[in-house]
Parts: C-alpha cells; sequence; structure tokens
C-alpha cells in the first residue's frame, strides 16, 4: 500500500527520465525486432524441452513490457504518434515472433507436447490476474527508480513471452484449437497490463488533466481496450469455471482409483487422464502393479467409478508392471511423493498388510536357500481363513514338513493362527553345451586337457553299463573328482526304478574297467513313452530323434 501512496511524490525530474524511457522503448527498431525474436526461439526451445530455467532466460532477454506501457499512456494522452508506434513494436514484434516460431516448428526434431506448452494453451481467469500482479509490479519498478529496470522486463515477459511462443508450435503442429488459446493468453495479458499501466499512471501524475482531454474521449480511446477485456474476463471466467469443474472430477476419479487400489498388492496409481464425450466419461488411469489386473476386476472398477460419477464410464487401465522393494523385502507397501518432498507411504488395507508381513517372512526364509528363487506371494482368503500362496522356481519340491514349518513360523509372526500355505512350485533346469547339470563342478570347473579326458573315460562308462540295463535310458551324467575316486551322478528314465544291486554292480564293473574308484548315484525317473512295440524315453532326446527320423539304439528298445 506504501508503494501505492509513493507514486503520488514521483519527482518531476523522475517523471521525466520515465516518459523518455517509454518513448525510446517504444520504437519498433531493427534492434527491437532481433531482441524479441531472439527471446521467442529461446522460449521456444523451453516449451519444446520442458525446461523452466530456459524459459526464465527467454523472459530476461524479451523487450516486450515497454511497448505495452507505450500503449497505455498514448491512450491515457491521446498521443496517437507514441499509440501508433507502440502498437506497431508489440503486435509487429509479436507477429514476426509468431512466424519464425513457426518455422522451426515445422522442424521434424520435436516429440510429444510438453506439460509447459499445454499449460500455454488453456488460459484460465487466474492467468488474467496473474498478468495483472505482473503489470503492476512492471510499472511500479519502472516508476520507481530504486527498483532494478530489470525487473519490470522479466516480471511482464514471464507472461507475454512463452504464449507467443506456443501460438507459433501450435500453428507448426496443426493444433488451431491450442493456438486459439495461447492467442487468448496472449491478448488477456496484454489487456490486463495494459489496464494496470494506466491506472498506475493515472495515481502517479503522468498524465495531467489537459492531456486526457474530455470524458467523452477518454471513454471513446478505451472503448476497444474495455471490451476486449470485458469478452477476454468472460472468456477466461468460462474456462475457469470449467477447469474448476475438470478437477472436481479427477480428484473423484483418483480417490475411487485410490481406494480400489488399496485391495490390490504393490498397486499404485501414477496418473489419471479423462475426457468426456456424447457416450460419459473416458478414463486413462496409468498404474504401477507388478500384475496386470484380470478384465472382471477392471470392470469393478469402472462400476465404482459410474457410480461415484453419476454417468456412464469407460475405463482404460495402462499398467507399468513394477515392483517396490525395500532393504526389509517387503514389496506391498504403496509409496508416493507427497507435497513436503519426502517419500511416504498410503495407507494398505487389512489384507495387504498381512500379505506384506507374509512376503517379508518368505523372503527371510528363501534369502537362506540359494536353490530357491521366490516369484511371488498371493493371498487368496476362504471362510476358513486366509491363504498365502507362495511361488517359487526350485529343481525340488520342499517336502510337507519344510512346508508345516514355514507355516508355523508363519502363523507366529502373522499372528494369525487360521493362516494356511500353499507352495507353488515352477521346476528349473539348469542346461549347458554338456546337459543338464548335476554337478556344477564338471561344467564350470577348471580341468586339465588329461583331467578333462580322464572325466570323459569315467562318464563314458557308466553310460554305457547304465544303458546295458534293460530298457534305461541315460538323460544326463555328471563325474567330478574326489579324494577317494570319482563321485557319479546320473539321471535315468524307464519302467523300472534302479535297485542297489544294480548300482553296486555299475560301481563295481566301472572301477574295473577304468581302474578307478567310483561312487554312483542315480536319479531314476518312470518316465517313458510305450508303444506296442517298444519303450521310448520321453524327453527332448526322444523328440530330436523323432524329428531326425529315426531313434538312437540307446533310445528306442524292443521290450
Amino acid at each position: 500500500m506504501q508503494a501505492v501512496v509513493d507514486l503520488a511524490s514521483v519527482t518531476p525530474e523522475r517523471h521525466a527520465v520515465v516518459l523518455e524511457d517509454i518513448e525510446v522503448g517504444s520504437q519498433p527498431t531493427l534492434t527491437y525486432y532481433i531482441l524479441l525474436s531472439i527471446s521467442e526461439l529461446i522460449a521456444a526451445f523451453a516449451l519444446l524441452i520442458n525446461s523452466d530455467a530456459t524459459l526464465i532466460g527467454a523472459n530476461v532477454v524479451a523487450p516486450l513490457m515497454t511497448p505495452i506501457i507505450g500503449i497505455s499512456l498514448g491512450l491515457m494522452r491521446g498521443d496517437l504518434r507514441l499509440l501508433r508506434t507502440a502498437l506497431l513494436a508489440e503486435f509487429g514484434g509479436a507477429l514476426i515472433s509468431i512466424v519464425l516460431v513457426w518455422l522451426m516448428g515445422l522442424l521434424p526434431f520435436w516429440g510429444d507436447p510438453t506439460t509447459s506448452l499445454l499449460a500455454q494453451t488453456k488460459p484460465t481467469l487466474i492467468d488474467l490476474l496473474v498478468a495483472a500482479l505482473a503489470g503492476f509490479a512492471g510499472v511500479l519498478a519502472m516508476i520507481d527508480e530504486r527498483v532494478s529496470p530489470a525487473l519490470p522486463g522479466v516480471a511482464i515477459a514471464t507472461a507475454l513471452n512463452p504464449p507467443v511462443a506456443a501460438i507459433g508450435l501450435c500453428l507448426a503442429f496443426g493444433a488451431y484449437q491450442g493456438a486459439w488459446g495461447a492467442f487468448l493468453l496472449f491478448i488477456a495479458n496484454v489487456l490486463a497490463i495494459l489496464a494496470v499501466a494506466a491506472l498506475l499512471f493515472l495515481i502517479a501524475g503522468f498524465v495531467t488533466r489537459a492531456e486526457i482531454g474530455s470524458v467523452r474521449g477518454l471513454v471513446r480511446r478505451f472503448t476497444p481496450a474495455v471490451i476486449g477485456l470485458l469478452l477476454v474476463t468472460a472468456l477466461l471466467t468460462r474456462y475457469l469455471v470449467r477447469m474448476v469443474s475438470q478437477i472436481h472430477t479427477q480428484r473423484a476419479i483418483a480417490a475411487v482409483l485410490d481406494e480400489e487400489l488399496a485391495h490390490q498388492p504393490s498397486t499404485a496409481l501414477s496418473g489419471v487422464d479423462f475426457s468426456r464425450s456424447k457416450d460419459g466419461v473416458d478414463v486413462l488411469a496409468e498404474v504401477r502393479t507388478p500384475h496386470v489386473p484380470v478384465p472382471g476386476r477392471v470392470n469393478e472398477i469402472q462400476d465404482a467409478l459410474g457410480r461415484r460419477l453419476g454417468e456412464p464410464v469407460r475405463l482404460f487401465m495402462r499398467c507399468l508392471l513394477t515392483k517396490d522393494v525395500t532393504a526389509a523385502g517387503t514389496t506391498t507397501l504403496r509409496p508416493y511423493l507427497s507435497l513436503n518432498g519426502t517419500v511416504a507411504t498410503a495407507p494398505v488395507s487389512p489384507d495387504m498388510r498381512l500379505l506384506q508381513q507374509a512376503e517379508q517372512v518368505a523372503r527371510e526364509v528363501v534369502a537362506t536357500r540359494p536353490n530357491i528363487i521366490l516369484k511371488d506371494v498371493e493371498l487368496v482368503n476362504f471362510l476358513t481363513g486366509p491363504v498365502i500362496v507362495v511361488s517359487i522356481e526350485s529343481s525340488r519340491a520342499p517336502t510337507p514338513d519344510r512346508i508345516a514349518q514355514f507355516e508355523a513360523l508363519l502363523r507366529e509372526r502373522l499372528g494369525e493362527q487360521r493362516a494356511r500355505v500353499v507352495v507353488r512350485v515352477a521346476e528349473s533346469v539348469d542346461i549347458t553345451s554338456k546337459g543338464r547339470v548335476l554337478y556344477g563342478e564338471a561344467h564350470f570347473g577348471a580341468e586339465s586337457e588329461d583331467e578333462l579326458e580322464r572325466r570323459r573315460v569315467i562318464e563314458r562308462a557308466v553310460l554305457a553299463s547304465l544303458q546295458g540295463l534293460p530298457n534305461t535310458f541315460v538323460t544326463a551324467i555328471d563325474a567330478v573328482r574326489r579324494e577317494s575316486g570319482w563321485a557319479v551322478r546320473a539321471e535315468v528314465v524307464g519302467p523300472r526304478v534302479l535297485a542297489p544291486n544294480d548300482v553296486r554292480a555299475i560301481e563295481a564293473s566301472t572301477a574295473k574297467i577304468t581302474g578307478e574308484l567310483v561312487d554312483l548315484e542315480v536319479r531314476a525317473r518312470t518316465d517313458i513313452l510305450v508303444t506296442g512295440k517298444q519303450y521310448q524315453a520321453a524327453g527332448e532326446q526322444f523328440l530330436s530323434a523323432e524329428i531326425g527320423g529315426s531313434a538312437p539304439a540307446s533310445e528306442a528298445r524292443s521290450p
């Protein structure tokens, strides 16, 4: 308030300096056009790369302030010469800048519209108020010699520079509705600053009664500007009301989605967009989740949105598959970045809290079992209580005793004695160019050529002895050196399981052939195909033989 009062006490000397600055700054010189063009091109780059820092740099260069003030002063004083030169500088410069930015926008280098560019195409009444405040600060800084002369230009360029660049870019991209929005924003800012400047010049005594002339003449001069300002205000008010309505709708949509997604493990809403059509509301929700929801679940959420909005809704869920893992191992938190700039977690439902604790226990147990990979943990509620489904990947299925131990630990940690555990096993098989890995040393050990050849001799000898048994097929075999001789592990399939006597006999025959002790372990499976003519191994070896047209003798034998 004191600043406004100080305007009435501006010295005559300061009056003369300000009037001279306005007169000079409103001239449409070549230097003016070059500076304005450079600033608008910088602003266009800033809008394209979504850089606020670059946009501020463009505003510093832009000489848009003085011509608007010259227009205002020319209207107040009836100075047609000043009014004409200021109009030519302001709108001529804007037109040249739009053409240059349009040409730049035609280059095939740009991607999707940024948030900064979109913001210039959707003006509201708030933008008009911002421009009025910028104009007040700019004119006040120009009149008061204690303020840096650079500040008013930056203040007003902030409101005027980006919309001009946005007009050129939208025209280049064929977005004519967006160009209209940016043009409306530019005109609104010009009129708001013009009105504020006229009022402040009147208060500061820059316009005498004689210069103003008759009231009728003043009204006639300002009538186009007043009518334009009223029209723009009405349009922007309408846009503001529409924007407020859209904000309320978006908040309602986000609230329903957030409430529904609270029942999905590790799932969080990351963005919402919507549009209205004659058939209702189309909603695009971006969701971070470890699982794609089934269509039935999406339909339930869609119905919940329809009930909340009171109109038909068509929901599209764009799922970004993610896992949020903390050092403790849990993945069912729902993290987000709060307005305080800190990472917070949204509340989770009781079921999700139970699942979070169950997953923590599962990860702690699996961490002590290097041969088990935890894939997922799910919660299923039955009338008899919660069931924790633990999906793992392992070369061997856990025994019921192991599962009982885990279930007891889980019940103790959860405080839920009705909790039960189901382990869903995906069998994992490690295969190298040598075959299935039974002993890691046989595939990845550091052996000399002599040791490697000796291992091959042992493996071939055991292989021949095993396949000498009736209808026995060897699918994998590994041998590794031990202090007492050779440890050999073989995987075989056949119509019967080998007896210990068979294994001892093979150990003895192999030792006799190779001259070294052999300790043999056989994993036997009765996984075999039986036809009316023969037994055949049911595996990759059999399939490859079929593709080749015949089965090797070791893989197909008559009963």
